[in-house]
């Protein structure tokens, strides 16, 4: 992480002694025309790589493994066209965890006033995780069993959070995760695996958890 806040400082400076038309240079001018501090502009820089690229890259590949093994059938109509790829993306956020269990049980949130949830209470000030996979699999809200990938939810899912914790970047995680299933299906329609659940290794011990590679062929 260190390494990391170092690589987005000397990005933050490098854009602005020679800006161009990317993100971080008009980050660092509305920054700077707003006075915001160094320290937050380089925090809001790693949050956006983490936030706008670490997650979808999560989601592709845990679907690609859902959809060569479990949802083989699915695959061929991923290709028909980007409509049906925007559903099935949708069944797919809501029912395959991005999440990393082992390390964060849950989105962490602190409790400012004392809530009862389920007939429980919690405390002012207590810390919670939120089993948003849970949530996602309600059967008395979601039909229980496998999804059909290309039937609309009938609730909304919470996959992006909701109400003032709701995910500022899901238009875009949507905007690259639809069109990728669609084109990958519809490019590679023999796409198959060369791997199994067993012989899958995953980059764990953080955030979320995804595969570290995929060997396919075609």
């Amino acid at each position: 992480m260190r390494e990391f806040g170092e690589f987005a400082g000397q990005l933050v400076a490098e854009r602005r002694t020679a800006p161009g038309d990317d993100l971080v240079s008009g980050l660092v001018a509305a920054g700077d025309e707003l006075g915001i501090d160094e320290r937050r502009l380089v925090t809001l820089v790693c949050g956006l790589v983490v936030a706008g690229h670490e997650t979808t890259m999560t989601a592709l590949g845990n679907a690609v493994v859902h959809l060569l093994t479990d949802g083989q059938a699915a695959w061929p109509g991923l290709a028909k066209d980007a409509e049906a790829a925007a559903t099935a993306a949708e069944q797919l956020l809501r029912t395959i965890p991005l999440s990393e269990g082992r390390v964060l049980p849950g989105l962490i949130r602190r409790a400012v006033e004392d809530t009862e949830v389920g007939g429980v209470l919690i405390p002012a000030g207590s810390v919670v995780a939120v089993r948003t996979n849970s949530a996602g699999r309600d059967p008395e809200v979601f039909p229980p069993g496998d999804p059909d990938l290309f039937a609309p939810l009938a609730s909304p899912s919470i996959a992006f959070g909701a109400g003032p914790h709701h995910c500022l970047g899901a238009w875009l995680a949507r905007l690259e995760l639809e069109p990728a299933l669609h084109r990958l299906a519809a490019r590679f329609p023999r796409l198959r695996a060369e791997f199994t659940p067993e012989t899958i290794e995953w980059r764990e011990g953080q955030m979320t958890r995804s595969p570290l590679r995929l060997p396919v062929s075609w």
